[in-house]
């Protein structure tokens, strides 16, 4: 029966994962995999998230179905964490927003929903997270993709980007990362943001803004104010959002989906069909790790522990961002990394090409993707040193 099933190659990033964990080296060091961690290579969790499972597990919550679209009050929660709460979006009716499994699960019923009702085209930016693709290919989608990187000068190539929009074909997909783009780090400015809302709307596409690290560029109103423009603008839109970074939920399967159309009769329309996806595909979303981030944003002291929380993740990930490049120029390798220092987010595009990545992880046992995307947040005081005396080493005493 499964007999034309070929083996296919692991998850590039889980892979990887599965490789670091089976490796002996003494020192080595996983920079592949997108988590948190602290300052002594643990994973994190966050005080105010315990707090708030204390406070549920006091309260008695029941374990009953929640509705299809998930918890009302976790709903109107993310919503108001992603638009504002004085965004007149959150009252015009004209926004359906469902609770959904993870940043992953939004972008497949998103997918879905795009698919069967409204484009067959979706352009990704170059380069994307990996899974972006296979989202979308296994949805019906054509995957193509438009100019956002530039090799050359480490910065976005806005002529490009600007350029292949203009050709895009009219109702087409355009995905776009809300903030701390994954794998670059690079985001438009507020400017550039504006400049690329206009040319969208009058090219008559169809923004969809991936937004999985809210918090962790500059803070919860900056890094969602490139979608907040868009809606200002008048697009109609979507957002997936996840909690897993910004809340350590990794394994809750927390995030959310908004959908915004021309007006509210359209609104309606769009939850009744989406309900039916999210029944044909996994009835509702789990309850748990939805009532922490709802038991914590509707309270005023734990909304405050948290965001100080995530703000030492994200001061903490720029220290080590910098040491980074400080160790690096200390080294005098022959590649000036200051550009990292110009990344935001969770990550950085290092610039290594894959044979060095394989170098590193061939002789020093440090793990990044084959594109050379560092986890910064796998950066700790004990092994900074050693990760940046080992990408000296490669570039200049092995041939790669």
């Amino acid at each position: 029966m499964w007999s034309s099933i070929s083996l296919l190659p692991d998850d590039p990033i889980f892979g990887l994962n599965a490789l670091f964990l089976k490796d002996q080296h003494p020192q080595k060091v996983n920079l592949g995999i997108g988590a948190y961690k602290d300052a002594a290579g643990k994973p994190v969790v966050l005080n105010s998230v315990h707090t708030a499972e204390k406070l549920l597990l006091e309260k008695g919550f029941n374990k009953e179905y929640p509705p299809m679209e998930g918890l009302p009050e976790f709903i109107q929660a993310s919503m108001t964490l992603i638009f504002g709460k004085d965004n007149p979006l959150l009252t015009d009716g004209r926004l359906v927003g469902i609770q959904s499994v993870g940043g992953t699960g939004a972008l497949r019923i998103a997918a879905e929903l795009v698919s069967q009702k409204c484009s067959k085209n979706v352009f990704l930016p170059t380069p994307t997270w990996p899974n972006h693709q296979q989202i979308f290919n296994f949805a019906g989608l054509k995957v193509s993709s438009f100019p956002y990187y530039n090799q050359n000068t480490h910065g976005l190539d806005m002529t490009l980007m600007i350029q292949a929009i203009k050709e895009m074909p009219p109702r087409s997909l355009i995905v776009l990362h809300g903030c701390c783009h994954n794998p670059t780090g690079l985001d438009p400015s507020l400017a550039q943001w504006q400049e690329l809302s206009h040319l969208i709307k009058k090219q008559q596409l169809l923004p969809f803004f991936d937004l999985a690290y809210q918090g962790f560029a500059q803070n919860l109103e900056a890094d969602a104010a490139g979608i907040r423009l868009f809606v200002a603008d008048g697009h109609e839109m979507l957002v997936a959002n996840s909690f897993s970074k910004n809340f350590g939920l990794y394994g809750e399967r927390v995030g959310s989906l908004a959908i915004i159309s021309q007006d509210a009769a359209t609104s309606r329309n769009v939850k009744s069909f989406v309900k039916q996806l999210i029944r044909s595909n996994y009835s509702m979303p789990p309850i748990h790790g939805a009532q922490i981030v709802t038991t914590i944003l509707k309270s005023e002291s734990l909304r405050a522990e948290w965001k100080l929380e995530l703000q030492e993740m994200r001061y903490r990930i720029i220290t080590m961002r910098q040491a980074l490049v400080a160790g690096l120029h200390a080294l005098q390798t022959p590649i000036d990394f200051s550009f990292i220092n110009e990344q935001t987010g969770m990550f950085s595009f290092s610039g290594l090409n894959e044979a060095q990545v394989l170098c590193l992880r061939e002789h020093y046992g440090i793990y990044t993707p084959l594109n050379g995307r560092i986890n910064i947040a796998g950066l700790n005081e004990s092994n900074i040193d050693y990760v940046v005396h080992s990408i000296s080493q490669t570039l200049t005493s092995h041939e790669t």
